[in-house]
């Protein structure tokens, strides 16, 4: 076994759910700490407020310890619309430090999380709905481009103390981490390091012994685990090795080791340029309530993309293992922090209990798989002015059989996936009645994948590549054919809960689709004569630039023509009593069940898409929402 010296703090604070009743602060540390903290009014010559502290603690391996330090108020509530801060006191034994002893509270050390006029990392609970989040998604180690997570980190610097330009919550929405398409160039540290985070190398001979007949990961991935990614030369397997990613992720404690060997050539630019800006997301992080949701590259490419891939993945062994593994992960590194009150001691129990009794006995582990497996869905809510409804668009998935009507030659054939079951829908109305939310309250909605994509783009996986899965070509995993669009039942069920809310303003934050995009939306339900105004905003990729070279040429030029061979403003949609979309017009014999009215608003001086690295900012103010995208372009 390997050994590595770390330090104190693997990574954190990260500031998670807060509202007026409860902070919540997560940090993974080396030591088996015991941590406790201060809370201060800032702008009062750092008032101490009276609070309780408890430290939840999770002993993942032998040098690995995930802490969520919750934080309530003495009195009834926390102040709102004032800027606090915070400090951590680590202690074991004898030996105790808070976070200046570790330099992060020094103006001078790149290390540090505060800003330039500020002692403490600090934050705002916010009282009215006039307020902004940030947010975004896919967030590649080796994607091309710069972080744009920095650029958060910019505009939290430039309003530091103004709480009206400030955001309140940062949403990163999915693609976190790639655990299937890893760089070989950090992927040797990575096992290294998971070993000696936990002590020991997980036996996957044990899971399934025909591992030692595959001499690449990329077979193993392909016929062991029955995944379908086409990167995965180095996917992730062991649970160990999906938290050493996270914490590479998320702060800069590990790349001390990794930096040296890299040099300045072109191949490793993109990951020393994402190592460096580790800096920035460390302090962003530490300053802004965060808010997480998984999307298919956190577990695997493709993770329930069709009814097939999750019963075959499900059906094996070792692929239920590794997605069981990824779970576990996403847990103690994302999950945990949204809202802790979702998770019970036995869910709790079953997880430490099978990693730390390794190797593990029959009942420890089918109680930890049934845990992971049996948890759902991980939709939440977030505490926020106004409410963000988080949704798991993953594992609430139905799929049904449709006769694809774009053209009459299609037999029918297997539709993408409806993103949100029933079961789902009710689990989501339910938390969000009892969060306090009413009826004609604004309602924001995070979905990973977009309700609305661009049309010239959808329509033509839908006309053209959709159709070749009846011919055996494996497109669905190929393309991605999972978007609300490909399932007229989806999208309708969407607007029936919509209808039923009856939010007074809709905003839908997505991510995903590796463009950023804005689109207003005017839907007409059933044969009520009110209409539904909705705004789908997107932000994608935070760093990961797909459309580079010929392929973002051909597709901005796509975008080009498509803008000006539209002859009208908007597009009209139209659903019938079968759940099948129509553009424009539909024939007199169909009952015409959803009209949508569809315009794509400009997100840059020429162009209604962003290819480019981007983080969404978007504001609310009374009847009023405001959206701007943070790039290189036009930094913070």
């Amino acid at each position: 076994m390997n050994h590595l010296n770390f330090p104190p703090i693997l990574s954190g604070p990260i500031l998670r759910r807060v509202d007026e009743f409860q902070i919540t602060v997560w940090v993974a540390t080396s030591k088996n700490y015991d941590i406790t903290a201060s809370l201060y009014i800032t702008d009062q010559n750092h008032k101490i407020l009276p609070i309780s502290v408890k430290n939840h603690k999770l002993p993942l391996g032998k040098q690995l310890y995930i802490h969520l330090i919750t934080i309530n108020p003495l009195k009834k509530v926390f102040p709102t619309d004032q800027l606090l801060s915070y400090n951590l006191l680590f202690s074991t034994g004898n030996h105790s430090f808070d976070l200046q002893q570790l330099g992060y509270l020094d103006h001078n050390s790149i290390s540090r999380i505060v800003y330039s006029s500020l002692k403490y990392p600090s934050f705002y609970i916010s009282s009215t709905k006039s307020s902004s989040f940030l947010y975004g998604s896919c967030r590649k180690i080796h994607g091309k481009g710069d972080d744009c997570l920095q650029f958060g980190d910019q505009l939290l610097e430039k309003h530091q103390l103004d709480h009206t330009k400030r955001p309140s919550a940062l949403f990163l929405l999915g693609d976190q981490i790639y655990a299937d398409d890893v760089s070989e160039l950090i992927f040797p540290f990575i096992r290294k390091t998971a070993e000696a985070l936990f002590g020991y190398e997980e036996d996957l001979s044990s899971i399934d012994v025909r591992i030692t007949k595959y001499k690449d990961r990329k077979q193993i991935s392909k016929y062991l685990c029955k995944f379908t990614s086409r990167k995965s030369n180095n996917h992730l397997f062991t649970f160990g090795e999906y938290a050493t990613m996270y914490l590479l992720s998320f702060g800069p404690a590990l790349w001390k080791d990794i930096l040296p060997q890299l040099s300045n050539n072109s191949g490793h630019t993109d990951i020393i340029n994402f190592a460096n800006s580790t800096f920035s997301t460390q302090r962003l992080l530490a300053n802004i309530p965060t808010y997480m949701i998984f999307d298919d590259h956190d577990i695997t490419d493709d993770w329930n993309i069709t009814k097939k891939w999750k019963e075959n993945v499900e059906n094996s062994p070792l692929g239920k293992h590794v997605l069981a593994n990824a779970f576990t992960a996403y847990f103690a590194f994302q999950g945990w922090g949204n809202d802790p009150s979702r998770f019970s001691s036995e869910f709790l129990h079953s997880l430490t209990e099978y990693v730390n009794t390794y190797p593990s006995n029959k009942h420890t582990y089918k109680s930890w798989i049934n845990s992971m497996f049996g948890f759902g869905p991980w939709t939440y809510i977030a505490p926020t002015k106004p409410k963000v409804l988080c949704l798991d668009t993953r594992t609430s998935r139905e799929w049904s059989y449709s006769k694809n009507q774009s053209s009459s030659w299609i037999p029918p054939s297997t539709s993408g996936p409806e993103l949100v079951n029933e079961k789902g829908w009710t689990f989501a109305t339910n938390k969000l009645f009892k969060s306090g939310w009413q009826k004609n309250d604004p309602l924001v909605i995070v979905s990973p994948a977009p309700l609305y994509g661009i049309e010239v783009i959808e329509s033509f996986l839908e006309k053209f590549i959709s159709p070749l899965r009846n011919r055996g070509i494996p497109v669905t995993t190929s393309f991605d054919l999972e978007a609300w669009r490909m399932n007229g039942k989806g999208v309708y069920h969407f607007y029936e809960v919509l209808m039923k809310l009856s939010p007074c303003e809709i905003t839908i934050l997505s991510g995903d689709a590796h463009m950023a995009s804005a689109i207003e939306v005017w839907t007409q339900f059933g044969g009520k004569q009110e209409k539904i105004k909705l705004l789908q905003l997107t932000s994608s990729p935070l760093k990961n630039e797909t459309f580079r070279g010929v392929s973002g040429l051909s597709l901005k030029a796509a975008i080009v023509l498509y803008t000006i061979f539209q002859t009208e403003d908007r597009i009209i949609r139209i659903c019938d009593e079968k759940q099948n979309f129509h553009y424009n017009t539909i024939a007199k014999t169909h009952a015409v069940t959803l009209a949508e009215s569809i315009h794509y608003q400009y997100v840059n001086k020429n162009s209604i898409i962003e290819l480019s690295n981007n983080l969404g900012l978007v504001s609310f103010s009374t009847g009023q929402t405001y959206h701007q995208l943070l790039t290189k372009k036009d930094e913070a």
